[in-house]
This record gives C-alpha cells, sequence and structure tokens, in this order.
C-alpha cells in the first residue's frame, strides 16, 4: 500500500474514533451510589428490556461477601427520541434514591419506547464479617 493511502486509511480510523467519542444524542445515563473507586474487578454488566415506568433492577452484586454499592444505568432510543432517566425514591416520605429502582419517561406515542433497552453496570463490594477471637 502506497504511504498515501496509509495516511487516508490512518486518517479514516481516526475521523471514525472521534466519531465514536460523540455522546449519543438519544440516550440518558444516570450514576448512583459509589460508581468510582470501587474493584475495577468486582461488577456485572447485564441488559433489561423495559417499556418505561418505574423498572425495578435486579440486584446481581449480591451473592456471598459481595454487596452493591453503586450503579450507572443508560438507556437509548436511537433515533426516535431521548427518554429520561431519573431515580426512583423509596417511598413517598423518604426522598432517598434507591439503587434498586429508577423511573424512565419515555411516551408510549413515540416509536421505541415500547421495547427500551436498559444498559446496567453495577458496582460490587467485598462484605467482611467481624471476627470474634476468644
Amino acid at each position: 500500500m502506497s504511504p498515501l493511502a496509509c495516511s487516508l486509511l490512518a486518517l479514516a480510523a481516526l475521523i471514525a474514533a472521534a466519531d465514536a467519542l460523540k455522546p449519543n444524542p438519544y440516550c440518558s445515563y444516570l450514576e448512583m451510589g459509589q460508581t468510582e473507586g470501587y474493584p475495577t474487578d468486582n461488577y456485572v454488566e447485564f441488559t433489561l428490556n423495559v417499556a418505561g415506568g418505574t423498572i425495578t433492577i435486579p440486584d446481581k452484586c449480591t451473592r456471598l461477601g459481595n454487596m452493591i454499592i453503586g450503579e450507572a444505568i443508560s438507556v437509548c432510543n436511537t433515533p426516535n427520541s431521548k427518554p429520561e432517566i431519573t431515580p426512583a425514591l423509596q417511598t413517598e416520605y423518604q426522598f432517598k434514591p434507591n439503587l434498586g429502582s429508577v423511573h424512565i419517561e419515555c411516551p408510549s406515542d413515540i416509536d421505541g419506547c415500547d421495547r427500551l433497552d436498559v444498559e446496567i453496570t453495577q458496582y460490587c463490594s467485598m462484605v467482611t464479617a467481624n471476627h470474634i477471637f476468644s
């Protein structure tokens, strides 16, 4: 391949990479809890298919010796609209975000709002029990 062709190919790759770094204008993103400083090998990624409204997110971290400490949630409706995602409250009297529940606003009369893919990353932490020595 000629030097000019190599340079053009490299330029095309750089332009494609720059386009890939732009955020999708049809996506909303929400972080709750601790999403930084977690052990980098202790997280779970999964996808849910929902129709919007208040959704319950299963806790995939909690297993023997682990607990959930944070979540990063993304929802898109490309190319139709941008769904809005907000934390759901635990109860109407406690205004505290709940890691297991979010509200997704996407009008049902817009194409794609009845089948949204929600991408979830849950950050986990090891739990250690107190040791009693006699």
